[in-house]
């Protein structure tokens, strides 16, 4: 009975123990200031003085120096700050889109519903959770709120500067300073209307008398742009020069709010308690390649963001990372640093041993290594993915079917595009992004299974009750290269198939087709001959491998017998087609609210 008893009280402090050590200690504050350009921070070489308290919190903490977004824009950004997840697996701000380049104000899909978030995590855990949200793009519609106890937007969309809702973040943190909490603070005021307050409106061109009077906005841009696009006009350079310095009196204002929160803290003493994340969702566009603001492209203007952590006394200070990181990555970060498990994928790793020289573990379920950013999403214009693998980067607009290579360490402005048929590492930096494409949303599989065997085959694809759809597909050998000449864009239409035809086809292994559609739930209709007959003896379906029982027969992304794929391989050859499924969550375009779409209008994001 003593035995017992001891063993009993052993292993009661044992579980006290870990109670504690699990218990959470550490705040935690995300500053995520909207649309702010890494290169226009002093910490990251910026000649102006636009941000003295941010450089002050750098220089006490640990600074990435090559961060990259997912994204050209905010909704799908911070989703994945919250999710550690790519856009197209946590589907915020993704469209279920036509061949058509999408309409301005078409912001796509809510947050998932089945996907675990940063705030959800850390409530479980007895933290108590609010965000100060600034940006209609971050509204409740769109389900990134999940897990904030408080989720505080201005009334009706008004303007609420830094400031105010530094000085309205302080106030929460006064009444909650004796629980742990995670604070979300989203500063808007570097986003366009770029219209500083004084003195910072004047601050960086004081000395400014042409035509961009009281501001400039995405409205007074369009009605300017033809003028604008005139850069060999002295006026005009002027203007622009105008312009980046009210950005610039926006970033300083920002910092100086910045400033303000951060002295709170100490004068809290939570500043040794509380670790501190400042980030941004993207950059922004001063014709770095003849174009203005955010949400169109996938240059680095606009998804290189500043990256800074900062724990006094548990995280090293005065560090700087040249290492390639992700926005993917913040979430499993926090969470090392605040000692908390998280069952959930997550796409990005943990960046806490390479801050403490240590080194860093890949993520044991991540679709790409750590050394390689994803980024897709773009909110105008035509669908575009990149990957990003220092000093190479790849661009694939979707599409149109067009790639663009470059080398970041000969021609960091991308404007130098290079030829990937004379580089084997851009080939091969092709085939990784064509299969992270693949990996990370909803497609169909067909894997051809014919080692030994000769034959001819045909496979005809066709979208059933919706036009002007569109369709990515790629041929995959089993090594997982790309086949030369099968990527391809299709309409798939009721009077137009996309065809593949293989003659005299003799696979040295397995070779897969990975099929994307638009809208990705729409019917496919497949109609497969082998040897110039339709037979369903060699085709089969799902991960129950069965027959169809027709040929031509068609799918769903809901089709459930089709999902999946088997455990095992039928008996060669085999036309195996299966799918993989995006999971619980919505497939519909958020219903934004009136409010909303007030500001956003106002805002200039739809008409």
């Amino acid at each position: 009975m003593r035995r017992w008893l001891c063993l009993i009280a052993t292993l009661g402090i044992a579980f006290a123990a870990t109670c504690i050590r699990s218990s959470p200690q550490v705040n935690l504050v995300i500053i995520g200031i909207d649309t702010l350009r890494r290169d226009h921070l002093g910490c990251y070489g910026y000649s102006r003085q636009t941000s003295p308290n941010i450089d002050t919190l750098a220089s006490h903490g640990v600074v990435f120096e090559d961060a990259v977004s997912v994204a050209p824009w905010t909704l799908p950004s911070f989703a994945t700050v919250f999710t550690s997840l790519y856009p197209s697996q946590h589907r915020a701000g993704v469209h279920e889109r036509s061949s058509k380049s999408h309409s301005v104000g078409a912001f796509g899909n809510p947050l998932r519903s089945d996907v675990h978030t940063l705030a959800e995590v850390l409530a479980m855990r007895g933290y108590q959770t609010c965000a100060f949200i600034n940006g209609a793009t971050l509204s409740r519609e769109f389900k990134v709120n999940r897990g904030f106890g408080e989720y505080l937007v201005p009334p009706n969309w008004r303007e609420r500067d830094a400031i105010e809702t530094t000085e309205q973040a302080l106030a929460w943190i006064d009444s909650h300073k004796n629980k742990p909490f995670f604070l979300f603070v989203h500063y808007f005021d570097p986003h366009v209307p770029y219209k500083p307050p004084p003195p910072f409106d004047m601050i960086f061109d004081p000395s400014y008398e042409g035509r961009i009077e009281r501001g400039f906005d995405r409205q007074r841009y369009l009605e300017m742009k033809s003028w604008l696009s005139n850069t060999d006009d002295p006026e005009v350079r002027a203007a622009w020069k105008h312009i980046v310095a009210l950005y610039d009196g926006e970033i300083a204002f920002t910092d100086s709010a910045v400033g303000m929160l951060l002295s709170g803290l100490k004068q809290f003493k939570l500043n040794d308690k509380t670790l501190i994340v400042l980030l941004s969702d993207h950059g922004e566009e001063f014709l770095d390649h003849d174009g203005f603001e955010h949400g169109h492209t996938l240059y680095d203007e606009l998804i290189k963001v500043p990256l800074i952590f900062s724990l006094p006394g548990r995280l090293p200070e005065g560090i700087r990372i040249e290492e390639q990181v992700r926005l993917v990555d913040v979430m499993p970060t926090v969470l090392e640093v605040l000692r908390i498990s998280n069952s959930g994928r997550m796409e990005g790793v943990s960046l806490l041993g390479l801050m403490r020289g240590e080194g860093v573990e890949e993520a044991r379920a991540a679709t790409l290594p750590r050394d390689f950013a994803y980024a897709e999403c773009v909110l105008y214009g035509t669908e575009k993915k990149a990957l990003v693998t220092y000093p190479w980067k790849i661009i694939f607009d979707v599409e149109l079917s067009k790639v663009e290579c470059f080398n970041l360490e000969s021609d960091p402005s991308e404007k130098a595009p290079i030829v990937t048929t004379k580089n084997r590492v851009l080939d091969l930096m092709e085939d990784a992004l064509f299969g992270t494409i693949f990996a990370t949303s909803p497609c169909w599989n067909i894997e051809i299974g014919g080692v030994g065997h000769r034959f001819d085959l045909s496979l005809r694809l066709r979208g059933i009750g919706r036009s002007g759809d569109f369709t990515l597909w790629c041929l995959f050998d089993s090594s997982g290269h790309v086949l030369d000449d099968q990527v391809m864009v299709h309409k798939l239409r009721q009077d137009r198939d996309a065809v593949l035809t293989l003659s005299d086809f003799a696979p040295e292994g397995v070779v897969k087709l990975c099929v994307l559609s638009d809208p990705f739930d729409s019917q496919c209709e497949f109609d497969v001959e082998i040897d110039g007959k339709r037979s369903g003896e060699r085709i089969f379906i799902g991960k129950g491998l069965r027959h169809p029982a027709k040929i031509p027969f068609s799918f769903t992304m809901s089709t459930a017998t089709a999902e999946g794929k088997p455990a095992r391989c039928p008996e060669e050859p085999y036309i195996l087609i299966w799918h993989t499924p995006l999971g619980a969550g919505s497939r519909e375009p958020t219903a934004i609210g009136e409010k909303t779409r007030a500001k956003l209008k106002a805002l200039g994001y739809i008409q």
